[in-house]
């Protein structure tokens, strides 16, 4: 799963006129998009953030990850060492 708020503050960041065309590209590749309207989500998400040295926006990666059983997709990230979860790192 990807956090899609993060993503388009880092790439707007880069490049403001690009942010909304590149997240668009990658809603059409079939990332899903989950709302956070689910209240087990956010609570554990909040959990997950008491426990580990992660940001909010991270927290709420692995919380989407464990939901769905799903792999979480990172970068050579030291935090995500803690959570015990399926991880796939593109960089090392």
């Amino acid at each position: 799963m990807i956090n899609l708020a993060e993503i388009y503050y880092i790439l707007y960041r880069l490049n403001p006129s690009q942010a909304d065309d590149t997240c668009r590209d990658l809603i059409h590749l079939g990332i899903t998009i989950l709302p956070v309207e689910d209240d087990e989500l956010w609570r554990n998400a909040a959990k997950i953030k008491t426990q580990h040295s992660l940001s909010l926006a991270d927290a709420f990666a692995v919380a989407t990850a464990e939901k769905q059983k799903s792999t979480l997709v990172v970068g050579s990230d030291k935090e995500f060492d803690g959570p015990t979860l399926k991880l796939l790192k593109i960089r090392e």
